[in-house]
């Protein structure tokens, strides 16, 4: 429910800023790949982009639940540029400078 919601809140943000055009990509990062709580939460939000129309959820992860694995991963979703990101960090002290330079990039960081 809190990644539909924050979903739809990433959505709203982002037509209300401007930045959205025909499609809104939101990368959803988890802390590993496999996890069954993970795999729950991808498949609200991938409800919640059918519901809204026009929104891509690229649902994606490490398949080592280390900030290393996590940073590179986020490092190719700032590279194709998607919207936003919302993360459940495994070491959030290691993430933030790369979090840091999606911001920079206009990327919205949840």
């Amino acid at each position: 429910m809190k990644i539909k919601a924050s979903l739809i809140l990433t959505v709203a943000a982002l037509a209300l800023s401007g930045s959205a055009l025909a499609e809104v990509k939101i990368a959803l990062v988890a802390k590993s790949l496999g996890n069954g709580f993970f795999e729950a939460a991808n498949v609200g939000a991938q409800e919640a982009a059918k519901e809204l129309g026009d929104v891509k959820v690229i649902y994606t992860g490490p398949t080592t639940t280390t900030a290393e694995a996590q940073i590179e991963v986020l490092n190719g979703l700032i590279a194709q540029g998607v919207d936003a990101i919302a993360i459940s960090a495994n070491d959030p002290d290691a993430v933030v400078p790369v979090l840091k330079k999606a911001m920079q990039r206009g990327i919205k960081v949840v």
